[in-house]
């Protein structure tokens, strides 16, 4: 059944990690919820051969770790991850709509997300627990790297420069690799160079933005389609895409994979807007200092008067004036995201095709 069809559809399918374990986005008291069927289909990376049920009158709308650790027999913990599925009990032919947390909480890794829960136009939804998006992971904590594990992610993608990868190596779990695919916009110099200048005008800033986003949809298709390549040979698994912040390469990755999925560019740009709200702010200006006043970009500027940080706290944000440049050079010279993904991409149908058998429910 199309979930657009259904009542379930008027739910937000994203839970929110709590202390002691996951807040769901409905009321179990009120209809819809009220005539549907709560169960948990995955939890710490074990797709359940049968479904967890749970009680909505005695969970609500919380469950709990310790909750979900006794109806899965799973040990559960804020990494788990679980997928819940409340299922429309009324609905002629069924519906289900799959609900879990967006971030994982890493423990410095900046930005990491799940790509899961979108509805597409076509009333399907994006699989939870396979497509993941974040920033760098040089500071990944054993637990993290074990829940990298827990999530079967077979793929990685690096969108960083060769000296942006030496200066935070990724510490993934023994035996995964990254992939590098490097992606450089052309205006990234001047960028980094402005950020060094006092009283440099936010417009300014934004300018560069909104330049570097066109710039990776004129100039950077091969090494999306790369990205593509890695996504379609790890579909069974998890794949996570990723640059330094995980917001502009990474975001323009992300908006040309849920438009492969169908996913329509208001639900995208609010998608990406989501890294406002994901990333700690203060602790990515330190690390950029850190790690910048020693690398290949260091000039005498930096070494002298180091970085103008209230321009870093602008970049290191996203507006949806950025994306919004990329989708516009996608839909003016490139004749839309669907001519862009088949001409530029080199998207067949038959890999279209794969790719929503993979990704969407």
């Amino acid at each position: 059944m199309n979930l657009k069809q259904s009542p379930l559809s008027q739910i937000e399918p994203v839970a929110e990690l709590t202390a002691t374990g996951w807040q769901l986005p409905f009321d179990a008291s009120r209809a819809p919820a009220s005539s549907c069927q709560l169960l948990c289909e995955r939890v710490a990376g074990q797709t359940l051969s049968a479904p967890a049920q749970l009680d909505m009158v005695q969970h609500g709308n919380t469950v709990s770790f310790d909750a979900l650790a006794k109806a899965t027999g799973v040990a559960v913990d804020e990494y788990a991850h679980p997928v819940f599925s409340l299922v429309d009990q009324q609905a002629d032919q069924g519906a289900s709509l799959r609900i879990a947390a967006r971030p994982l909480p890493m423990s410095a890794t900046a930005n990491f997300r799940d790509y899961g829960g979108h509805i597409n136009r076509d009333g399907r939804q994006v699989v939870w627990g396979k497509l993941f998006r974040t920033g760098h992971m040089g500071e990944m904590s054993e637990r993290d790297r074990q829940a990298i594990q827990q999530l079967n992610i077979t793929a990685v993608c690096d969108f960083r420069r060769a000296e942006e990868a030496a200066n935070q190596p990724s510490q993934l779990p023994e035996g995964l690799e990254p992939t590098s695919i490097v992606i450089s916009p052309g205006s990234s110099i001047d960028l980094f160079s402005a950020i060094m200048e006092e009283g440099v005008k936010e417009q300014t800033i934004d300018a560069f933005m909104q330049e570097i986003n066109r710039d990776l949809a004129r100039s950077h298709q091969a090494s999306y389609r790369r990205m593509f390549d890695e996504l379609l040979a790890h579909g069974e698994r998890g794949s996570i895409i990723h640059c330094s912040a995980g917001k502009d390469r990474t975001g323009f990755g992300g908006l040309l994979v849920l438009g492969a999925l169908g996913v329509d560019q208001q639900t995208i740009l609010n998608d990406y807007l989501l890294t406002n709200q994901y990333v700690n702010i203060d602790r990515e200006i330190a690390r950029w200092e850190n790690n910048y006043r020693n690398s290949g970009w260091s000039d005498e500027r930096s070494a002298e008067g180091g970085f103008n940080r209230d321009a870093l706290g602008i970049i290191l944000r996203v507006k949806a004036s950025y994306l919004q440049a990329a989708m516009d050079t996608i839909e003016e010279s490139f004749g839309g995201i669907e001519r862009y993904l088949s001409e530029q991409i080199g998207l067949t149908e038959q890999e279209r095709k794969a790719l929503e058998a993979f990704y969407l429910y």
